[in-house]
């Protein structure tokens, strides 16, 4: 049995500039962001021949398929279909974190899918061309409107300033942060489950549309990842500095499409904001999922407990810096 492990995340800066449609027509897009300790996990094995369907797949969902195309589930059908695998297979996930909630879990499982489907063939290959080829799955086979932050995020782990160029090519840089300052971060960074899972794709394909009139304020989304990645790199970092670049984010991210907060949203915001967070955002393409706040860590019980009232939940969690692994179990 092969078992990938491979880490979801946050992003902090930047997001909405790794889409086609911005990074093709404005030379690059940018992003900062930092995988966690919730993985997903994917298993492959070959079934024994007193199984009678050739896929039995386990998820959110059970399939018994015999026909690769009848195969409901896209990325595993496609991922399949990529690598030209013809053995009789099970497949299953198990999840950290629900689906839909903003931690880049579609992209997450794809890559860790792929990471096990090539240790199952014996092949060995690179980070970035998991990362590339999962990016190119979504993007292009599946035709999804969501950007390639994610892929690289969960393929390579740690905190990391990526360029996504226009001529297709990406740069990964990591963020050598000493280990005081790592720990200075984490212990800043407090993530609420707001209990609201939505589609991105609809938030996405409207953000997508609306790209070419949103072309400055997404120039100032991607020179602030490039700002804070200085920022986290300097001997002595400043959370309220780091607070006052994801605010002003969280404002220019709302005008990108219409569904990205809402009157909730806006309102445990707001909250937050009185009782210790200097800023924050709702994960991923937003309307729900994780609200992600950083605050000084003396604040953060203050901050837990006005939020608790509203009914978010605090989700503990720290980094990760290993990004996606797989092992066998022989």
């Amino acid at each position: 049995m092969i078992i990938s492990k491979t880490p979801l995340r946050i992003s902090f800066a930047g997001g909405g500039t790794d889409l086609r449609s911005y990074y093709k027509h404005n030379k690059y897009g940018a992003i900062l962001s930092t995988s966690i300790d919730s993985y997903i996990f994917v298993s492959v094995k070959k079934q024994t021949s007193l199984f009678q369907e050739k896929y039995r797949l386990n998820y959110s969902e059970t399939e018994l398929v015999d026909d690769l195309n009848d195969i409901k589930n896209p990325i595993i059908r496609e991922c399949i279909k990529y690598l030209e695998i013809d053995d009789q297979l099970y497949i299953s996930t198990i999840a950290d974190a629900p689906a839909s909630t903003g931690l880049g879990s579609s992209s997450t499982f794809c890559v860790g899918l792929l990471n096990s489907l090539y240790k199952f063939k014996r092949e060995v290959v690179s980070t970035g061309r998991l990362a590339e080829e999962a990016a190119h799955i979504e993007c292009d086979i599946l035709k999804r409107p969501i950007g390639k932050q994610d892929h690289y995020a969960a393929a390579y782990g740690g905190i990391n300033y990526i360029r996504f160029y226009d001529d297709e090519t990406v740069t990964v840089r990591p963020l050598n942060m000493v280990s005081k300052n790592l720990k200075k971060l984490s212990d800043s960074i407090a993530m609420f489950w707001t209990g609201l899972t939505r589609p991105s794709e609809s938030i996405l394909k409207e953000q997508n549309d609306n790209n070419k009139s949103n072309e400055d304020v997404l120039k100032k989304m991607k020179d602030q990842a490039l700002e804070l990645s200085n920022v986290l790199t300097k001997p002595e970092i400043n959370i309220e500095n780091i607070g006052v670049l994801l605010n002003q984010g969280w404002e220019y991210k709302k005008t990108l499409a219409s569904k990205v907060s809402n009157p909730t949203i806006d309102r445990w915001y707001t909250k937050a904001l009185k009782h210790g967070a200097l800023g924050g955002k709702i994960s991923g393409a937003g309307g729900g999922g994780f609200l992600s706040l950083i605050a000084e860590p003396n604040r953060r019980s203050e901050l837990s407990n006005e939020l608790e009232k509203l009914g978010l939940k605090e989700y503990r969690f720290g980094m990760d810096s290993g990004g996606t692994i797989v092992t066998e179990i022989t």
